[in-house]
């Protein structure tokens, strides 16, 4: 009965250090392309020059925006809001 229990821990160390390897070798690849590659930097967002802009005033001479009346001034509500103490049932 150890004899089992040793092959499984074994194929268990091998599986992981075989994964170690993989992660460790994935890092590498990923360092090495962003860091030590050297090559063209291809920009990713091309800037785009500012267009002049032009308000054209004359739309507010047009009659009818001269008939609109401003709206009137509301008061305030007078009355008590909400309860002194909310969290009391009614």
């Amino acid at each position: 009965m150890v004899i089992p229990l040793i092959i499984k821990e074994e194929k268990r160390q091998k599986y992981f250090l075989v994964t170690f390897l993989i992660i460790v070798l994935i890092t590498f690849l990923i360092l090495w392309q962003g860091f030590f590659k050297k090559g063209k930097i291809v920009p990713v967002v091309e800037v785009l020059a500012p267009r002049e802009i032009k308000i054209n005033f004359e739309v507010l001479e047009k009659p009818a925006l001269k008939e609109l009346k401003l709206l009137e001034k509301i008061s305030p509500f007078e009355e008590t809001i909400g309860m002194e103490n909310p969290f009391l049932s009614y």
